[in-house]
């Protein structure tokens, strides 16, 4: 059977007939497949209207008409996948609702035997009945038919009533929880009354404008919060000046949100864990506004438009330095010894950039190298974002130049082999220190020192080490000189420090130019090299979504290979479906004319002249299929096949101001952190409790000046207690709510547990 194409308000419509012998529909809009089902499945029918309504290519009724459904049913469709999802429409509840009725004659019977023995039971009725008919008659159909006229019981709710009522009870009972719950913690927890009364003797916060008096009505009348363990990040955006670092961006005068604004809505939906900026769209803008001390953040569109203004000013590198200052001014950072790694940001989109070698891949791919310098405890001070073909040791270089900038003299710098060069080791030495992994040293050399050398010893983490030293002059080769431009090649005296792992008896060696430091610091600074300054990175990609590229959808950077285009395949099945037509035509043409030359007939050559026709569209409809295809990508990302649109361009601009509010909220958690290791013991999961309690929700009042955070219940003794006592340390560094409104902020630990909580106490059942 041959099947026929067919064209629709600007749709094409390619039938097939697939293995199992099935009519499969494919449509095309402007020559790319918009969806496919199966003609004789009902369900896949209702899956393709719904998909043509939602991806906005056409009308409901157009959908209907498209696979066989009244624009009605379409509605329908679309509205009953959005409040019940698609189970609920692939559902049959056609069928019987209620029992078949008896027919006049046998209703006849048994209504005037009630009515003859109005005391006999429903049975006998029944029985009776049946003598009298010669048929079974049911029990329950003489109960119906006697109480028809009644007044009949409420039927049971459908399923969607049921959820419907269930959603109300619920949020009924949430609501009243929540003011029974604000009512506990706010008059009866005696320490939190105290603190209310008195802040009440504060004078009261001045709106400046409409959206502030609002966001402080809703403050005083108090409320739960989703993010209050968030506002205790506000201590580092205190210490560090946030809004004084935010302010090398020009103001705009005239708009809603600031500049210093959008970095606020991005450094807090970091820590928030949220991966990306696409995916704002699902967290609450008034909870979230409340972070920023704003009535409202800003929606996933507005900072897309004023990151892409901010980028195009490229102050990025400028904000960088004045973090890096403030961090080295306030003590945040060790000056001791600086650590410098690269990471690779693998890069999607569509522009061209250079290759470099993605190590968890194994490949060379596109991207751009990240390079973090950390102290000695794994904390940031700053990064250089820098395209591939550009060489390890020019970093290193400008990274020792900027150290000198924030004002530390002759800075020590460790790094891996990747920037060894004696040239540069002779440059290098006029200006900073370095510590680095000797290379070109033979395993004959290390061996042929003597074991009276090893004088030191030392332990780091499991392993325990010897350490010797020596002077020894190293010297580039000829050939290198030249390759790089030099007549003579260049030679440095270095001090050379040997490790030999006592349990194995390998020894390695280090290359440094400090003619100071003790063997035991030298040694320390390299082997941390393989410490701290690599789980910076392996921390940051658990915890926040380090490879993210700003403007991209969200999960972009998770499953990304590149896949073959599916529009390719559909379109050339296309193609090929409307050749076979014109073949098939061209055949039928030949015939009818063979008839016509035997017995001319005037409806024979209308048909001959309609499948010329179709044939002349069919061929133009071809060439648009071609044309078409020669645009497309042969390969295209899975997140573009998912999403159905163009993934966004990298800028490297917009990349570098979201990963410095990535390494700012690293840099916040690491100073939430000295904090908590006071008030809990235990050093191994010190950060995993942190986090618990600033991620915590609660409820917020505010009073007078001061914005009272009361985190929910915190079920294990352990950890409750450890809680209670760091909101009291925060509560003495004086935290104030950075933004529009400048509130300090008071955090405890309610004492009552939460909805829902199995130790709920007597106290909650008191105020019901």
């Amino acid at each position: 059977m041959t099947m026929k194409t067919g064209k629709y308000r600007g749709f094409h419509i390619i039938k097939e007939r697939d293995k199992r012998g099935k009519i499969v529909h494919i449509v095309f809009l402007q020559y790319i497949p918009v969806a496919r089902f199966d003609s004789g499945s009902v369900n896949e029918r209702k899956l393709a209207a719904i998909d043509l309504v939602e991806k906005g290519v056409c009308t409901q009724k157009v959908a209907g008409n498209i696979c066989g459904f009244h624009r009605n049913t379409v509605f329908k469709l679309i509205r009953t996948k959005r409040i019940l999802g698609i189970e609920a429409i692939i559902e049959d509840n056609r069928g019987l609702k209620a029992p078949y009725k008896y027919i006049g004659r046998v209703r006849s019977c048994i209504k005037k035997l009630l009515r003859k023995y109005p005391d006999w039971t429903d049975q006998a009725i029944a029985e009776e009945a049946a003598k009298d008919l010669e048929i079974e008659i049911s029990r329950s159909a003489v109960a119906r038919i006697r109480t028809e006229k009644q007044k009949r019981q409420r039927e049971l709710p459908t399923k969607a009533e049921l959820m419907a009522m269930a959603i109300v009870a619920d949020a009924v009972d949430r609501r009243n929880f929540d003011n029974q719950q604000m009512e506990l913690n706010f008059k009866w927890d005696k320490e939190v009354s105290e603190k209310i009364e008195q802040c009440s003797k504060e004078a009261p916060l001045q709106a400046k404008s409409k959206s502030d008096q609002r966001l402080i009505e809703r403050l005083q009348q108090g409320q739960r919060f989703s993010f209050s363990g968030e506002l205790m990040q506000h201590l580092f955006l205190q210490e560090i000046g946030f809004d004084a670092l935010s302010a090398v961006f020009p103001a705009n005068p005239g708009a809603v949100y600031q500049s210093c604004d959008i970095l606020s809505a991005l450094f807090h939906s970091i820590n928030l864990d949220i991966p990306s900026i696409e995916a704002l769209k699902l967290v609450n803008s008034s909870d979230l506004g409340i972070c920023m001390g704003m009535n409202q953040a800003p929606e996933k569109e507005t900072i897309r438009a004023h990151l892409a203004s901010m980028a195009e000013h490229y102050l990025s590198h400028k904000l960088i330095d004045q973090f890096a200052r403030v961090l080295l001014k306030r003590n945040f950072i060790d000056p001791e010894v600086f650590f410098i790694d690269g990471h690779f940001l693998p890069y999607y989109g569509l522009n061209v950039i250079a290759k470099g070698y993605f190590t968890v891949r194994r490949l060379a791919m596109r991207g751009n190298e990240l390079y973090a310098i950390t102290d000695l405890q794994g904390r940031p001070l700053f990064f250089i974002t820098e395209s591939n073909e550009i060489d390890f040791r020019p970093i290193i270089s400008h990274s020792a130049s900027k150290l000198i900038e924030y004002g530390i003299n002759r800075p020590i710098l460790v790094f891996d082999r990747g920037g060894y060069g004696v040239h540069f080791f002779k440059e290098l030495d006029k200006t900073a220190e370095f510590v680095t992994w000797a290379k070109y040293v033979g395993k004959k050399s290390l061996a042929d020192i003597p074991d009276s050398a090893f004088t030191v010893g030392m332990r780091f983490t499991d392993h325990k080490y010897l350490i010797a030293e020596q002077t020894r002059a190293v010297k580039e080769s000829v050939q290198t000189a030249k390759r790089e431009g030099r007549s003579e090649p260049t030679s440095i005296e270095l001090r050379m420090v040997v490790l030999e792992n006592i349990e194995t008896g390998k020894r390695i060696a280090i290359y440094t130019n400090n003619k100071e430091k003790p063997l035991s610091d030298i040694a320390y600074y390299m082997l941390n090299r393989w410490g701290n300054s690599e789980n910076i990175f392996k921390e940051m990609m658990a915890r926040f979504n380090l490879n993210y590229h700003p403007g991209y959808d969200i999960k972009e950077l998770e499953n990304q290979p590149l896949v073959d285009n599916p529009d390719i395949a559909l379109i050339k099945k296309a193609i090929r479906i409307l050749k076979k037509e014109i073949e098939e035509l061209e055949k039928e043409i030949i015939l009818a004319q063979v008839k016509e030359e035997k017995r001319p007939d005037k409806r024979r050559r209308a048909k001959i002249s309609t499948m010329k026709d179709s044939i002349i569209e069919n061929n133009k409809d071809i060439a648009g299929f071609e044309d078409k295809l020669s645009q497309l990508p042969v390969k295209i990302s899975i997140i573009d096949l998912l999403k159905g649109r163009s993934m966004s361009r990298c800028d490297l601009e917009k990349k570098k101001l979201y990963d410095l509010m990535q390494f700012m909220a690293y840099n916040s958690r690491e100073r939430l952190v000295e904090i908590f290791r006071d008030c809990y013991s235990d050093h191994r999961d010190v950060k995993p409790v942190l986090d618990m309690i600033t991620r915590r929700a609660g409820y917020i009042k505010m009073c007078g000046g001061t914005l009272i955070v009361v985190l929910d219940w915190i079920e294990n003794k352990k950890h409750r207690q450890a809680a209670v006592r760091f909101c009291r340390r925060l509560n003495q560094t004086g935290i104030k709510l950075m933004g529009r409104l400048k509130l300090k902020l008071a955090f405890y630990i309610s004492k009552y547990p939460i909805h829902g909580s199995t130790a709920m106490p007597e106290a909650v059942h008191s105020l019901t």
